[in-house]
């Protein structure tokens, strides 16, 4: 019985039909990376906390250059904006912190309450039952060694981003 809400969402991305609409952006993919960037990048946008040139320019030398490829990668924004979101969403619901090479990845706990809060707000509209399943399945299960919470995570998140 639940591959029938996977097959329709499979069926669905491939029409090119919107999954999901987040600050009004429409997403056609069942891919949960492309959810979570567009759902962080609106937020951020509507928060004042998109990351600025500036702020990125000590970035782009260490992660490659300033090559095509490392631009259309934009790592430095990604980092940046994760590094923001995290410190926000973490320091009003606590919870799970995923790490990475870079630092903290993603507060999850967090982010999923944040995106129940802009479920409400009507910022963020799950168009396809079997999406928004999916999406909250593949933040819920994050555990192991690369996971910290309480007091380690809040250390992390109070320091500057890894040099």
């Amino acid at each position: 019985m639940r591959c029938i809400p996977l097959l329709l969402l499979f069926v669905g991305s491939l029409l090119g039909q919107p999954l999901m609409v987040a600050f009004g952006k429409e997403v056609s993919q069942a891919d949960t990376g492309l959810m979570l960037m567009t759902v962080m990048e609106g937020y951020a946008a509507a928060h004042g906390l998109t990351p600025t040139e500036e702020e990125m320019a000590p970035w782009w030398k260490k992660l490659g250059g300033d090559s095509p490829a490392a631009r259309r990668l934009n790592f430095p924004f990604r980092i940046l904006l994760s590094h923001k979101l995290n410190q926000v969403w973490w320091g009003r619901h606590g919870g799970r912190l995923v790490l990475s090479a870079f630092g903290v990845h993603l507060a999850t706990d967090a982010m999923l309450k944040e995106v129940v809060g802009m479920e409400k707000a009507v910022e963020v509209k799950f168009l396809d039952a079997a999406a928004r399943q999916k999406f909250f399945d593949y933040f819920e299960k994050y555990g192991g060694d690369g996971v910290v919470r309480g007091e380690k995570a809040r250390e992390l998140l109070a320091g500057a981003l890894p040099k």
